[in-house]
């Protein structure tokens, strides 16, 4: 914290941000974090103060700092009337046939005929946010005045430097190939620079940054990758940034949002950037469980190490450090240095959070004679390792490789392979390997429900573990519990029945009352709605017909719903409809005037949706359709959900669309039903040998 005085306020801050380094908040720390919220009690700091109205907000999403900028940028502009201006790119395909080979891969789209880009396709890169590309934007609007940040290194000898922070002073701007209007220079003013400028002909600390070219993979919202040669100013309006970016800078006003930061270290990245408590604010509640509880037993350790290190390096630079405690490894001189004190000896200056003990003691690798360094060969050593994992292998009779058939990536393939076989090897009486494999039944405390709706989401994330673990991973703090039984099963660690079983104390500790144990139930529509949550959920805009503007719906695109439906309808229509707005909604764009309506767009379309269908007259299409960035996203029927004489069973479908039966109850595997999904109707699908559906799963293929 870079405080310069130091208050009452000031010391409990500081106090709670050396606890929350560690983890290791108390209940006073947490209720002094409570009072700087915002809200409208007077104790409480307001966001309607003007001294945070331009102040720019750490937030964790890179996908959250562009929507805070973009409206921003707006409101901005209303305040001070002014008029914003649009500065777009000057867009080419790349060339990326002559880079590594890793650059080729990580391209999900061919090569292109010629660098033409064609005007619809400009527009659809024109309207995706900075952070699919690069943070080099397609799209600028800016007036005299706004703050914005550099993203560049241009010039240190001018404060022109990445991460410096500045206001719009004026600009040189021309038209572009499409007609567009395109920077060539902008001119900024720097706030608060390291030191002052001045170049001849400017007013002080005003500097020119010009437009360059950079070639850029672009993600669009399909999840394809392409590579565009953009020209433009490597500039982002200023009225959010990312806790990555906030490091190292000292801000005498700090707004920060703490609701998407992934852990206590974010939590202190970003609440240390305040010179003082008065002139920090919370914009709204956070998770005070991510800063409590003790840091992880591998960050503890290392905490320890480096204090132990700090204290050799102190005796050392003192001439107090013993002749034959020496070494150029660390395990080497903390293990002499243990020799000497003792294993319990705590130096004075280590904080108490991380303090050992004899019952936590510090275990320090022993080992004095180290492998020596040797520089390998990676292609020999890929090679090596790949015929070893031939030899050992061995394929199930009449068997296709999954690399083959289903396309994944090798690790994934592996890993899966290795976790099927492991837990069909224990759980089950010798069945046929080509068996996909599902939850069995606890006949003590009927777990129906999650077996259920477990094994449709387990064979979800079979599909692409690295991609379903990087988008799951924050829906709730129970999809996160989920996700690790699913990682423990897929290392061996654990079975997928010890992960369900842990992830239900956990829920009957959150609600006994919705998910008890014994032979009472629970309802698979509230595990549902409690598992996905809503926090995540995607905010929605529509584009203007007559500017082209996005408008913003003040809706959110969820990610499970409970459909009430009047008339016979299909998920498809019921969705579509769902992800309109109406022309008697009222929306209004906000630069044209003009009321708005249509299909809802989103920047990061879902790419997992549940369905709460029982006792709806609905019937389940085998693909739905999200929208976003004008392209078309489809969710595929991955499983549904079915009850009769209180029980649940569910079906499951790869991804050749086979249809796979799993009755808990019955086996742990799943039963091979030999039937292709297109060969039944969605009609067909609200019923399975007598059962009700009740829930449907619908994904992405990722």
């Amino acid at each position: 914290m870079r405080q310069k005085v130091q208050s009452a306020a000031d010391a409990k801050l500081r106090t709670a941000l050396e606890n929350m380094r560690y983890k290791a908040c108390t209940e006073e720390d947490i209720e002094f974090l409570k009072t700087r919220i915002s809200g409208e009690q007077p104790a409480n700091p307001s966001l309607r103060d003007p001294r945070f109205r331009d102040v720019s907000i750490i937030t964790a999403w890179n996908s959250q700092k562009d929507r805070i900028n973009e409206l921003g940028t707006h409101r901005f502009a209303s305040d001070h009337t002014q008029t914003l201006l649009d500065f777009l790119s000057e867009d080419k395909w790349a060339d990326v046939s002559g880079s590594t080979s890793k650059s080729r891969k990580k391209s999900k789209l061919g090569a292109h005929r010629s660098d033409n880009i064609s005007d619809q396709d400009q527009q659809v890169l024109w309207s995706l946010s900075p952070h699919t590309s690069d943070h080099f934007a397609a799209k600028l609007q800016l007036c005299v005045g706004m703050p914005i940040i550099i993203r560049n290194n241009d010039a240190t000898e001018l404060c022109i430097t990445k991460g410096q922070e500045g206001t719009v002073a004026g600009w040189k701007s021309s038209l572009g190939s499409k007609g567009q209007q395109i920077l060539d220079t902008l001119f900024v003013k720097l706030v608060n620079p390291p030191t002052d400028v001045q170049i001849n002909g400017l007013p002080p600390n005003v500097v020119p940054i010009s437009k360059t070219t950079r070639t850029i993979p672009v993600r669009l919202e399909s999840d394809a990758i392409v590579h565009v040669s953009r020209e433009q100013v490597n500039v982002l309006p200023n009225f959010a940034m990312t806790d990555y970016t906030s490091q190292g800078k000292t801000r005498l006003y700090n707004v920060v949002d703490l609701q998407h930061c992934s852990n206590h270290q974010s939590y202190y990245t970003c609440l240390s950037r305040s010179a003082s408590a008065e002139g920090t604010v919370i914009m709204q509640s956070f998770d005070s469980r991510k800063i409590t509880g003790g840091a992880s037993g591998w960050l503890r350790q290392e905490y320890r190490m480096l204090e132990l290190l700090d204290e050799i390096t102190l005796l050392k630079y003192n001439n107090k450090l013993p002749d034959f405690i020496h070494g150029h490894r660390r395990n080497t001189l903390t293990s002499l240095y243990q020799q000497w004190k003792g294993k319990l000896y705590v130096p004075s200056r280590v904080p108490y959070q991380i303090r050992w003990t004899s019952s936590d003691p510090l275990d320090v690798d022993n080992t004095l004679d180290n492998v020596e360094w040797e520089m390998v060969d990676r292609k020999l050593f890929l090679q090596n390792r790949k015929e070893e994992d031939l030899k050992n292998f061995v394929p199930a009779k009449g068997s296709v490789p999954v690399e083959t058939a289903l396309g994944k990536r090798k690790a994934d393939t592996e890993l899966v392979n290795s976790v099927i076989k492991k837990h069909i090897t224990e759980t089950t009486n010798n069945p046929p390997l080509d068996k996909p494999l599902g939850l069995k039944w606890d006949s003590i405390d009927y777990s129906c429900a999650y077996d259920s709706l477990f094994t449709i989401l387990f064979h979800i994330w079979l599909t692409s573990p690295h991609k379903w673990n990087k988008h799951m991973k924050g829906f709730t703090d129970f999809t996160d519990l989920l996700l690790k039984g699913f990682q423990q099963a897929f290392h061996k660690k654990a079975s997928l029945e010890q992960g369900r079983d842990s992830l239900r104390k956990i829920l009957n500790q959150y609600n006994a009352v919705k998910f008890p144990f014994g032979p009472l139930g629970t309802s698979v529509s509230e595990l549902a709605h409690t598992l996905v949550g809503t926090e995540h959920d995607l905010d929605a805009w529509m584009r203007c017909e007559s500017c082209g503007t996005k408008v913003p719906t003040g809706k959110k695109i969820p990610h499970i719903y409970c459909p009430v439906v009047s008339t016979s309808l299909s998920t498809t229509e019921w969705l579509m409809a769902k992800w309109k707005c109406q022309p008697q909604d009222g929306t209004q764009c906000s630069t044209c005037k003009n009321t708005v309506h249509g299909e809802w767009h989103s920047d990061a379309p879902p790419k997992l949706v549940l369905l709460d269908v029982f006792a709806q007259k609905i019937s389940i299409s085998h693909q739905v359709c999200a929208r976003g960035n004008k392209l078309n996203t489809k969710l595929h029927l991955k499983g549904i959900v079915y009850y009769k004489d209180n029980h649940f069973t569910s079906i499951v479908i790869d991804r050749l669309n086979n249809v796979w039966q799993h009755d808990g109850m019955k086996s742990s595997t799943l039963e091979n039903c030999k039937i292709d999904l297109s060969e039944l109707s969605p009609l067909e699908l609200m019923k399975w040998k007598g059962a009700a559906a009740c829930l449907v799963v619908y994904s992405r293929l990722l």
